[in-house]
């Protein structure tokens, strides 16, 4: 059951927190600029809840997939287990959390910790044959991620945050890319187990033809005897 739904609900999480972003940019208010203001600045001077919604179901997804991993007997044992939990957690807490300064500090680590869960995956997913479709998409993304990493830093620390808003939001958007491309190739691998499954067909094993020592063929000799 929770190989089945977890894709679903995971997707499910996908379009409704890219719903809430785009809602939250057809009516930006004039003193909101998305370039400059990173996303927990924007997310405390709005005056919707579209941001933390939009993040609260990004985190939410994240769990969901991760569930179906774990049911599929994918390999993320250890710490991409432990990293996509946290990139979750984190995004769950800068939804609910109404500091500015604590959000940061989240944000921060949420960003960093799906791209090196995502650059571990990347080689376990080429060694397993459901995986690997989807092993070389998590590598350019990841690396995509790595170079969006190194945006958010040098417009937060050296360029005194301008253009953090637009380092945070493309960072960001190709960590939902990460998101969705295992979310899909999660459901390629649960469609095609129910394809390939056939249920209340039990197939009896073939058996050997056996030559029972009592029907051997009589000898002759044995005839004339």
């Amino acid at each position: 059951m929770v190989k089945r739904l977890s894709p679903v609900i995971a997707i499910s999480g996908l379009v409704l927190a890219m719903a809430a972003v785009v809602a939250g940019q057809l009516d930006p208010s004039s003193h909101l600029d998305p370039v400059a203001l990173s996303i927990s600045e924007y997310a405390a001077q709005e005056r919707g809840v579209l941001t933390e919604f939009a993040l609260a179901m990004l985190g939410l997804a994240s769990l969901a997939l991760l569930a179906g991993l774990k049911a599929a007997a994918a390999p993320v044992d250890g710490w991409p287990e432990r990293l996509i939990l946290l990139w979750s957690l984190t995004l769950l807490a800068v939804a609910v959390i109404p500091w500015t300064r604590a959000q940061d500090y989240l944000v921060a680590v949420a960003f960093l910790a799906l791209p090196v869960a995502t650059a571990q995956l990347a080689g376990r997913f080429g060694d397993h044959d459901e995986w690997r479709p989807v092993a070389r998409t998590l590598e350019w993304l990841t690396l995509l991620a790595g170079l969006g990493l190194a945006a958010v830093t040098y417009a937060a620390l050296p360029g005194r945050g301008v253009l953090i808003g637009a380092a945070e939001r493309g960072l960001l958007v190709v960590e939902f890319a990460l998101v969705a491309s295992i979310t899909w190739q999660l459901l390629r691998v649960g469609l095609m187990t129910a394809i390939t499954t056939v249920p209340g067909v039990v197939r009896q094993p073939v058996a050997e033809p056996t030559q029972n020592a009592t029907s051997e063929a009589v000898s002759p000799h044995a005839h004339a005897a």
